[in-house]
Parts: structure tokens; C-alpha cells; sequence
């Protein structure tokens, strides 16, 4: 009784310890993140004339991927991998692919990821491209849990097996993610799906949810600035409502796939156009800087630029423009195309809340409650991740009816596609291949 309760519980007690390090490290971190963010997007602010060194800021960030290693620009990519490889050892520990690969799990996510993320993300935002903030967050998070694995490696003489590299990934993955909504349990979720969502890794639940509630807790202590949305507004479920819910819950999944297939074309279509890296940033980015004047000339506002995030709040009172996620689907596509980093879960967001508004004049729901279906429901299908979106609208918005809000994320997804905002992931069949849409 005494040796089995031993080899249960120091388990525990170390992985505890483990993931109470990684999100001491990573809560200030993710705070240094968003505060490079605020200050490029208020620096631009103040100067407006910044956002027409665009290209120039694209082909800054090809010359530091060209020199450092153009590798580290498909980080994102490397750590699905070696998350997934872990996945194939437990499952299948002896097969013949696995052995094939074996070389590809001795590969290593460099020290320079962290820091040249963070500078990329800080020239996306000063010269005003759309992106986002949490792919580089999640990036930054899961190469900090690969640090301190190798660092235990090191100190304790005892190589790890990829299994328990994989658990370091998904912890600090998950903690970013947590750290920078400010969503503890959406981080947990998203850390233990988002490589591949037909397996949970239940391995990683206690060393995620403490590393993502740790990290929360001093990102929240160093006064990091999270996204605040208007609290959804809730209302009676009945059949006629839940018709209505599920007519817009396929309409944003077909947004969701629209916005995936977009993306993927935009990133093939200037590679086909050319192979040179500089030459393919300042193609896109020429385009992105137009784009932004254009829309500067219809709407005379910048707000398109950079995260954008009034206009998810004007989205919950319902005062935006019809046009608004037409501007700002393209301006995201544009910025991915040109080779910007940054990510595309908040100009997601930002697209469905005010794709989610502008029903909001013909539906009787309220225009919060559709604002925040929206954004959540597109991000769903776009991450494949309904159970870890359905949690993060929860945390994010408040809302009182988690009925509806869960009906939208799971139909959403269902009618998404195949494609994922994330490259390498391994997404579930949801229904027979020949059904599909």
C-alpha cells in the first residue's frame, strides 16, 4: 500500500512543482508581450503616418527570419509536431513510423523563438498590419516549457521521454493562452486539444490547469491588459430561437471555412507568385498598405489596423459598420500573406463579433448576445476547438445561458471543414467525408 502511494503521489507532487515554475515564468512574460503590443498600436496611434512603413516593416521581418534561421518561422508548426509525436509514442510506441521519425524527435525548439517572436509582433503592431497576439503567445508559452525541460534534463542527468516533453509543450502552451484572456480553463482545454483534437491528453490536465492558472494569476498581479468584453446579454430559449440560433450557427461555420480556405490561398498564392522571401513581403505588404489607405478613405479611421479591439465593443452595442468584417477579413489575409506575426485568434474575434452585430437589426436577440455568438462561434470552427472555445465564451463574456452558447459552438464546428487556422493540426474526421459541404 505505502510503495503504490508513493509512486502516485510524488508524480503529482512533482509535476505540481513543475507547472507552478513554468507559469511564474510565463505570467510575466505574456505581460511583457501585451505591453509591447499596447505600446506599438499607442506609438502608431500618435503618429499615423507609421502605418506606411508597412512594407518596410515586412521586409524587416523577412531579413530577421532570413539571417536567424527562416526555420523559427514555422515554430507554431514544429511544436504541433512534437506534441503529436508524443501522442504516436504513447499510442504506438514500437511502430515502424514512429521509428522513422524518431530523428525528428531529437529536433529542438531554439532559445531565439521567444525573442524574435516578440520583436516581429512588436514591428506587426507599430506599423499597423492586423494581426493578432495570441499565436506568438502560445509560440512563446510552449518554447518556454521546452526550455525548462531541457533544463531538468540537464540538471537531473535523466533524459525525459517525448511523452513528458510533450506534457512541458502543452503546459506552457495552454498557460499563454490562459495568461493572455485571462481564461484559466479555456487555457487548460486549449493546451490539452489544440495540436489534435481527437485526443485529449488527460496526462497534461494537472500540470496545464495549474501552469494556466498560475500564469493567470501574475499576469493579473503585474496589471497585464486582457480583453473586456460587454457582458452577453441572456435570454429564453424556445424552439423558434433555437431554429434561428442554428440558421447562424452554419452561416458562421461557413464563415469560419471561408476565413481558413482564405488564409491558406493568400499564403499559396504569393509563394506561387514568388519564391523570394523579401520580394513576397513587399508585394503583400504594398497590397496591405493600400487596403489600409482604401478603407482609411471610406470609413476615415485607422481601427482596422492593429488588434482592433473597439470594434468588438462596438459590436456588442451594435454600432458598427456593415462592412466591417469584409475590412478586416481583408486586411488580416493580407498581413498573414505579407509574412507579419502575430495570430489570428483575435482577428477572428473581432470578424465574427461584428459579423454577429449586423443580425442584430433583424433578429430578436439581443445584439450582445449575437456580437459574442459571433466571435466565439467563428472561433470554434476556425481552431476546431468547441469545447475550449465554449469555455473561453464563458470566461470572457459571463454569459447566462451556456445552452445557447454551447449549441453554437458545437454547430459551428460541425459545419467549419477540414481546414484550421492551424497548419499541422490533426483535425477530426466530424462526419463521412462524402457529406461534406
Amino acid at each position: 500500500m505505502d510503495h503504490r502511494r508513493r509512486h502516485f503521489s510524488i508524480p503529482i507532487l512533482a509535476w505540481t512543482v513543475r507547472a507552478i515554475l513554468l507559469g511564474l515564468l510565463i505570467g510575466p512574460v505574456i505581460s511583457l508581450l501585451t505591453f509591447l503590443v499596447a505600446m506599438a498600436g499607442e506609438i502608431r496611434t500618435h503618429h499615423q503616418w507609421i502605418l506606411l512603413l508597412i512594407p518596410l516593416g515586412a521586409l524587416v521581418t523577412a531579413l530577421l527570419y532570413q539571417k536567424l534561421g527562416p526555420y523559427l518561422k514555422d515554430g507554431g508548426s514544429q511544436v504541433i509536431d512534437l506534441i503529436n509525436q508524443g501522442i504516436l509514442d504513447i499510442a504506438h510506441p514500437t511502430s515502424i513510423g514512429y521509428e522513422k521519425d524518431r530523428d525528428a524527435h531529437k529536433q529542438k525548439i531554439s532559445t531565439k523563438m521567444a525573442p524574435l517572436l516578440l520583436l516581429n509582433t512588436f514591428i506587426t503592431h507599430l506599423v499597423g498590419a492586423s494581426g493578432g497576439k495570441e499565436g506568438v503567445g502560445v509560440q512563446v508559452g510552449a518554447s518556454i516549457g521546452s526550455y525548462c525541460s531541457r533544463l531538468e534534463t540537464r540538471f537531473l542527468h535523466r533524459p525525459q521521454s517525448i511523452q513528458q516533453k510533450g506534457i512541458w509543450l502543452i503546459s506552457g502552451a495552454g498557460a499563454a493562452f490562459g495568461a493572455l484572456f485571462n481564461a484559466p480553463i479555456a487555457g487548460t482545454l486549449f493546451g490539452m486539444q489544440f495540436s489534435n483534437p481527437r485526443v485529449n491528453r488527460t496526462d497534461a490536465l494537472l500540470p496545464c490547469l495549474t501552469a494556466s492558472f498560475t500564469a493567470c494569476m501574475v499576469s493579473q498581479a503585474l496589471h497585464t491588459h486582457t480583453l473586456v468584453p460587454v457582458r452577453a446579454e441572456a435570454f429564453p430559449l424556445d424552439f423558434p430561437t433555437l431554429l434561428i440560433l442554428l440558421a447562424l450557427s452554419i452561416l458562421l461555420g461557413l464563415a469560419s471555412r471561408l476565413f481558413c480556405h482564405l488564409i491558406h490561398l493568400t499564403k499559396t498564392l504569393f509563394s506561387r507568385i514568388t519564391a523570394n522571401p523579401y520580394k513576397k513581403a513587399l508585394l503583400a505588404s504594398t497590397l496591405l498598405l493600400l487596403a489600409s489607405l482604401g478603407i482609411f478613405a471610406l470609413t476615415g479611421s485607422f481601427a482596422y489596423n492593429g488588434l482592433s479591439l473597439d470594434l468588438i465593443i462596438e459590436a456588442e452595442y451594435g454600432t458598427t459598420s456593415n462592412f466591417a468584417p469584409l475590412f478586416k477579413l481583408l486586411l488580416t489575409a493580407l498581413t498573414i500573406g505579407s509574412g507579419f506575426i502575430g495570430g489570428e485568434v483575435i482577428p477572428i474575434l473581432v470578424i465574427g463579433a461584428t459579423s454577429g452585430a449586423i443580425f442584430g437589426q433583424f433578429l430578436p436577440i439581443p445584439v450582445s448576445a449575437l456580437s459574442m455568438f459571433g466571435a466565439i462561434g467563428m472561433l470554434s470552427g476556425s481552431t476546431k476547438l468547441p469545447l475550449a472555445c465554449f469555455v473561453l465564451g464563458l470566461e470572457l463574456y459571463g454569459f447566462g445561458n451556456p445552452t445557447s452558447l454551447f449549441f453554437v459552438c458545437s454547430v459551428a464546428y460541425l459545419f467549419s471543414g477540414r481546414l484550421s487556422i492551424y497548419e499541422r493540426q490533426i483535425v477530426p474526421v466530424v462526419i463521412d467525408p462524402a457529406w461534406d459541404v
